[in-house]
């Protein structure tokens, strides 16, 4: 036992492919989670890949390096070299998967032996990768499903369902999650997606609610954007995918385009967001403004000059169990939202004061409503959203449970 009798650090090995690099765009739930371990005394190395999952490309300061070492809130990150280019072709979304599978498991090997290794996936590889490296160590593996393999990817286009590769990933998908010690999932809505795949036991871990408001730069981000202080303000802060359908807002914009006081704004990057800025410009949607991604301090200011928040996705029945982990970032902000998927993204909404609209007329309807609201109850409604979150999303108890869990893996 160490001196003054004090535990020795347990240490966590998570391997997380697409983890942002300092400040880029992108989840930061593990971030959240893993720094808040740091400071009750766990030892964390987070192996990870600097290529943008939004833009596919690679930041320059990590450019062209095969291996950085980097110290973010106490992580000990890991980046890896993996091929980039992740949207340019599927061959190319391939080879990042195939290159970071090898150039991960020879970092992650490299390292101390952990007490717990954690995989992320999708991609599904990861779990693979997670399952060798936790045999090589003999300690045991958690994996974490973020999203359905390969039912979403069916759902989206990118599978069929009868094809071969589809039911290749289902094997896979079905192998590592019955193989894992545990399974955790950031929404109820996966569980029983994890059950069906083998999942022995499955556990809910969360996004976070922090308090982030910034509504100082209000005035001078407004002005900056060219948005008039009493219109109100809808902004979507995220992926431009295929799979989130964000045509539904611009359609929305052109049928309110005449009410100068309702203006859309939309921040993120993605696969679909060349196509939606050209549409944007032909179909001459004035009402909505599109940036590119942002670093991520800049999206509580962006936040703070919106009114209200939306949550987009294509209309898939797939999605009605997904708790949305990016409406947490909007609760941060105090700000309302609107979700356009119904199922948990609807009662989720409403029950914290926002509201629901499944249509780009049913959306225009409600931009019509909210812009018919006083500034004072628009704000009220988002303290109320703000309130309702961090009741239920603070970290602090959800780190605790995420504890106790790795302890009793660790101990296992």
């Amino acid at each position: 036992m160490p001196d003054g009798g004090a535990l020795p650090r347990r240490r966590l090995l998570c391997i997380y492919q697409h983890a942002p690099t300092r400040d880029a765009p992108g989840f930061y739930r593990h971030r959240y989670y893993f720094a808040e371990l740091v400071r009750r005394g766990w030892h964390i190395d987070l192996v990870s890949t600097p290529v943008d999952y939004l833009t596919g490309a690679v930041p320059r300061a990590y450019a062209g390096r095969l291996y950085r070492h980097e110290t973010i809130d106490g992580i000990d990150h890991h980046w890896v070299w993996a091929a980039s280019g992740i949207h340019l072709s599927r061959a190319r979304r391939v080879a990042n998967y195939l290159s970071f599978a090898a150039t991960a498991t020879a970092r992650a090997l490299a390292l101390p032996r952990p007490d717990v290794v954690w995989a992320s996936s999708p991609p599904l590889p990861v779990a693979t990768l997670g399952e060798l490296v936790a045999r090589r160590f003999g300690v045991p593996w958690l994996l974490e499903i973020r999203d359905l393999w390969p039912e979403s990817a069916a759902s989206v286009g990118w599978l069929k369902q009868e094809s071969v590769l589809y039911r290749v990933l289902d094997r896979a998908a079905r192998r590592a999650a019955s193989r894992a010690n545990c399974v955790v999932v950031p929404t109820p809505g996966l569980e029983d997606g994890a059950y069906s795949h083998g999942a022995k036991e499955v556990h809910v871990v969360p996004g976070v609610v922090l308090d982030v408001a910034a509504d100082s730069a209000r005035p001078r981000v407004r002005s900056e954007l060219g948005m008039p202080e009493d219109a109100c303000v809808f902004a979507y802060v995220g992926a431009h995918g295929v799979a989130n359908g964000l045509d539904i807002l611009l359609d929305a914009a052109k049928l309110v385009s005449g009410d100068s006081r309702i203006r859309f704004l939309l921040v993120g990057d993605g696969s679909d967001r060349s196509r939606l800025a050209r549409r944007a410009a032909e179909e001459g949607i004035e009402n909505a403004v599109m940036l590119g991604a942002v670093p991520k301090r800049q999206v509580p200011e962006l936040l703070a000059a919106s009114d209200v928040c939306l949550h987009v996705l294509r209309d898939d029945p797939i999605f009605h169990a997904a708790q949305p982990t990016k409406v947490l970032e909007y609760f941060s902000a105090h700000r309302p939202f609107i979700t356009t998927v119904d199922g948990l993204p609807r009662a989720l909404a409403e029950a914290s004061g926002g509201s629901f609209a499944p249509t780009a007329e049913r959306l225009a309807a409600e931009a019509v409503r909210w812009v018919g609201l006083q500034p004072e109850e628009r704000a009220a409604l988002g303290e109320h959203a703000f309130r309702y979150g961090i009741s239920r999303f603070g970290l602090a108890q959800n780190v605790g449970r995420l504890e106790q869990l790795l302890d009793s893996l660790a101990a296992s």
